[in-house]
């Protein structure tokens, strides 16, 4: 990649790597993001920003960039949160908070957005639109972060949003996105169930709980394949099943945890109707019961397609050729950008990270999770060029 931008990126490769292996040592969880929002604010400040703090309550932390005779914002944004996992690397760089550990990226996150402050900062006289540079907390945990940062005013005035996220799936050098819906609504499943406890040796006494959820476990996996259209992809996914104390006991309430995932509104009012009711009379036929709760998750993270191919465009500009430009499938994950994309057009694009001869091959949230840090420039460019285009 040659690219006047791209390059002076690159020139702060060294800069950038100090500051992503900072966050990499120091990680913090969901909401706790103190000492992150403190890092960020004081190299906004370095740079010559004026950071605003602690937005609507949380650790968030925002910055803006004005052009001369702009009236309205392109929004960039980098989540900062870590997650509870305890790293298995072996790194000077490895997380010393015990417990946890930023195995999604959001270190590389941050990173990038601040080398994009930094450099934008200096050519801001090139700038037709202001800029409001978005960190923000608690992605990682429900109910996210993007709805305290809205309500805190990132969006007010802002025609479009653009976000970057590491991915390990794609090699360094690439990039990949789609225009439309891209990742996937995330309902949480939890799923009571409750019978008449009792002697294992007398199940003819009680209402056993245990049958009940395995009755109800396979009789969800009916809800798509026997109620959803072949073109609307979803999921419904039991994952965990707690219930008992002892051999010769039967318990008289067993949960089910898991996960529902849709690609559109519609078929997630579907799907989260018929888990209801499908639970509910798998139990009521074996004498029980079911109580389901299905929280509203994130909602689907929809593209906008004039921003994103604007995005894909920009990515050219600054180097990447066609073939390192890839049209991504739908994902199953969740990310709480959506909240943002439906407020204001949105682009979300994943920042290929991956090299397997740094041993950088294993999935997001892993405890071996790690990234190639050859990538990070590339993510700074990116935003830059972003921000630089829009009029």
């Amino acid at each position: 990649m040659s690219n006047p931008l791209m390059a002076q990126a690159e020139s702060l490769a060294d800069e950038l790597r100090q500051w992503r292996r900072h966050l990499h040592r120091n990680p913090e969880l969901s909401g706790h993001e103190k000492n992150t929002a403190a890092f960020v604010a004081e190299k906004l400040r370095a740079f010559g920003y004026q950071p605003i703090e602690n937005v609507n309550g949380t650790h968030g932390v925002m910055a803006e960039l004005r052009a001369e005779g702009a009236t309205r914002f392109l929004a960039l944004r980098a989540d900062i949160d870590a997650l509870p996992i305890t790293e298995l690397n072996e790194h000077e760089y490895a997380s010393t908070n015990s417990g946890v550990m930023h195995a999604c990226g959001h270190d590389a996150h941050a990173t990038m957005l601040l080398g994009a402050a930094k450099i934008l900062r200096q050519r801001q006289a090139e700038l037709k639109r202001n800029i409001r540079f978005v960190f923000q907390p608690h992605e990682e945990q429900f109910p996210g972060g993007a709805p305290d940062m809205i309500a805190g005013g990132c969006l007010e005035d802002a025609d479009a949003i653009f976000g970057i996220h590491i991915s390990s799936n794609l090699p360094t050098g690439k990039v990949g996105t789609r225009p439309g819906p891209f990742m996937a609504a995330v309902n949480p499943l939890e799923i009571r169930i409750r019978g008449k406890g009792g002697h294992a040796a007398m199940p003819d006494q009680c209402v056993d709980a245990v049958v009940i959820a395995a009755h109800v476990i396979v009789a969800l996996q009916t809800v798509v394949s026997r109620n959803i259209p072949i073109t609307a992809p979803a999921v419904v996914s039991v994952t965990k099943l707690e219930g008992g104390t002892a051999d010769n006991v039967l318990p008289d309430e067993v949960i089910l945890t898991g996960t529902v995932r849709t690609l559109d509104d519609k078929t997630r009012e579907q799907v989260c109707r018929r888990v209801r009711e499908v639970a509910a009379g798998a139990a009521s036929a074996l004498g029980g019961s079911a109580e389901v709760c299905l929280d509203p998750g994130y909602p689907v993270l929809v593209n906008d397609e004039r921003v994103t191919r604007d995005a894909i465009e920009q990515a050219r500009r600054i180097g990447f050729a066609d073939a390192d430009i890839q049209n991504l499938d739908p994902i199953g994950g969740g990310e709480d950008f959506a909240y943002y994309g439906r407020e204001v057009p949105s682009a979300f694009v994943f920042l290929g990270a991956a090299n397997s001869a740094k041993g950088c091959v294993y999935p997001h949230h892993h405890a071996r999770f790690d990234i190639d840090e050859d990538a990070l420039p590339s993510g700074v460019a990116l935003h830059a060029q972003v921000a630089l285009a829009c009029d």
